[in-house]
C-alpha cells in the first residue's frame, strides 16, 4: 500500500519504503499544523521540547561520562553550562523578532560546543542536545535563517573535536567515521524537520483557505437567507399595500356611484310633477351610473380576492418557504406531507410556518446541515411535525431565542416541543392539537 513502510532487506534489517518517509513527513506535518494553529499546544511544546531534551541530555552525560579524573572538575561546570543552555532554548519562543531568536540560538550554540569539547570519543550527548537544537532552531525560524542555524551547529559539533588536555588529563578524540556519522544524522534531521515544517505550513494555509472559504459559504448562506426574510416580508407589504389601494378604490367607486345616484334621485324628485321628459333621462342616467357603479364594483372585489388567493396560507406556504430555502442554500430539503389538510386555520399555520423555517435556518447555521426531512403527520385530531437533519448536532442542548421563540408560539396553541440530537444529526419535534381549529 502507498505510504507505508516496510521491513525488508538483509538479516531483517529495518529500511522505509519511499512511500514510508512521505507517510511519516504527512504525519509529521499534520501535528505541526495543529501545533502552528493552537497557541496553548505552541506554548506548550515550547517548553517541553527543551526541557525534555536538555534533561535527556543531562542523563546521557551523567551515565556516559565516567572518567574518574575528569568527572569530579567537570560535572559542576558541564550542568551550569547545560542549566544556561535550557534557558537560551527555552527562551527564544518568547521573542517576537526573528534577529532576536537568532541571537539566542547562536550564544546556545556556542554554550553547547563548550560542553561537548570535553567529552572525548562518546558522541551521545551531541547527538542528543544537536536534536534538540534542530528541532527548536526550526520551528521557532524560518526558511535560510533555520537551515544556516543548524548547518552552523553541525559544523562547529563536528570540527570541535580535536586533542586537547583538561585539568591535566588528555582528551580522547572520536574516530573520523563517528565525527562523520555524527554530522550526516544532523544534516538528515534538518533536511527531515524543513520538509515537515514545509509540509505543516502548507496543511496550515490549505485549512486557512478551507476555512475562510467556510466562513465565505456561511456568511452568504446567512445573506441568501436574509434575503429570502425579505422577500417574504416585501411580498406580504406589498399584498397589505395591494388591499389597501383595492380598498380605497371599492370606497371611492361605491362612494362616487351612491352620490351622484342621490343627486340625481333628488332632481328628478324636483321634476316628478312638471317635466316628465328630463325625468326619465334623468332615471336612465340614475340606471346607467348604478350599472357601472356595480360593474366597477365587481371588477374590484376580483382583483381584491385574486390578491387574497395568491397569498400562500397553511401547507402551500411551508412548500414555498422550504423550496425557497432550498434553492438559496442548496440544502436538500425533503417534505413528507402525510395526512396533513391544506391548512390547519389561521393561528397553527402560522406556528407552523414559523417552526419550519426557524428549524431550517439552524440546521444550517448552527449544525453545517447538508440535507433536511420536514415531516407531517395527523393523528387523533394532533399534529405531529419533525424537522430532523445530518448536521452536527449539539453537544449541549441551551435553547436560544430560536428555540425558546418556537417553544412559545407552539405552546401557546396548547402543544409541546422538543429538540434533541440524532444518531444522524438533530431533530425538531412537535405535538400540536388541532380541535378546535382556530381561524377555519
Amino acid at each position: 500500500m502507498h505510504g507505508s513502510g516496510n521491513l525488508r532487506g538483509p538479516r531483517g534489517a529495518l529500511e522505509l519504503s519511499p512511500g514510508g518517509a512521505h507517510g511519516i513527513v504527512r504525519t509529521l506535518g499534520h501535528v505541526f499544523a495543529m501545533r502552528t494553529r493552537s497557541g496553548s499546544v505552541v506554548r506548550a511544546l515550547s517548553l517541553v521540547i527543551p526541557i525534555v531534551g536538555q534533561g535527556a541530555a543531562g542523563v546521557v552525560f551523567a551515565l556516559g561520562f565516567r572518567d574518574p579524573a575528569l568527572r569530579a572538575a567537570w560535572l559542576p561546570q558541564f550542568f551550569i553550562l547545560l542549566v544556561a543552555s535550557t534557558i537560551l532554548l527555552l527562551a527564544v519562543p518568547l521573542c517576537r523578532r526573528d534577529l532576536n531568536r537568532v541571537v539566542l540560538l547562536v550564544t546556545a550554540l556556542l554554550v553547547e560546543v563548550v560542553m561537548c569539547v570535553p567529552q572525548g570519543a562518546e558522541l551521545g550527548l551531541e547527538a542528543t542536545l544537536g536534536t534538540v537544537f534542530v528541532v527548536v532552531a526550526m520551528t521557532e525560524l524560518k526558511g535560510a535563517p533555520a537551515f544556516g542555524l543548524c548547518l552552523a551547529y553541525t559544523i562547529a559539533l563536528s570540527a570541535s573535536h580535536w586533542p586537547i588536555v583538561a585539568w591535566g588529563v588528555r582528551i580522547a578524540v572520536p574516530a573520523p567515521r563517528d565525527v562523520a556519522l555524527l554530522a550526516a544524522y544532523l544534516c538528515f534531521l534538518t533536511w527531515l524537520a524543513g520538509l515537515v515544517g514545509a509540509r505543516g505550513m502548507k496543511l496550515r494555509r490549505q485549512e486557512e483557505e478551507l476555512q475562510r472559504i467556510d466562513r465565505t459559504v456561511r456568511a452568504l448562506s446567512e445573506a441568501n437567507l436574509n434575503f429570502q426574510e425579505l422577500v417574504t416580508r416585501v411580498q406580504k407589504e406589498t399584498e397589505e399595500s395591494e388591499r389597501r389601494r383595492l380598498t380605497r378604490e371599492i370606497h371611492d367607486i361605491v362612494g362616487y356611484t351612491l352620490v351622484n345616484i342621490q343627486m340625481m334621485m333628488e332632481a328628478a324628485t324636483d321634476l316628478v310633477h312638471r317635466d316628465t321628459n328630463e325625468l326619465e333621462e334623468i332615471l336612465v342616467k340614475s340606471r346607467d351610473q348604478a350599472q357601472r357603479g356595480l360593474m366597477d364594483t365587481r371588477r374590484a372585489m376580483r382583483n381584491f380576492r385574486a390578491v387574497s388567493e395568491a397569498k400562500s396560507g397553511g401547507l402551500a406556504r411551508v412548500v414555498e418557504v422550504a423550496h425557497i430555502f432550498e434553492k438559496a442554500t442548496k440544502v436538500t430539503v425533503r417534505l413528507h406531507l402525510g395526512n396533513a389538510p391544506e391548512s390547519f386555520g389561521t393561528v397553527i399555520d402560522e406556528v407552523v410556518y414559523r417552526m419550519v423555517q426557524e428549524a431550517l435556518t439552524n440546521a444550517l447555521r448552527h449544525g453545517n446541515a447538508s440535507e433536511i426531512t420536514v415531516s407531517f403527520w395527523v393523528i387523533d385530531d394532533e399534529l405531529r411535525l419533525s424537522i430532523a437533519d445530518n448536521g452536527a448536532g449539539a453537544k449541549e442542548i441551551v435553547p436560544g431565542i430560536g428555540l425558546s421563540g418556537m417553544a412559545e408560539r407552539i405552546a401557546y396553541v396548547g402543544g409541546t416541543m422538543r429538540a434533541e440530537n440524532s444518531p444522524y444529526g438533530f431533530v425538531v419535534s412537535s405535538e400540536i392539537p388541532l380541535s378546535p381549529r382556530e381561524g377555519s
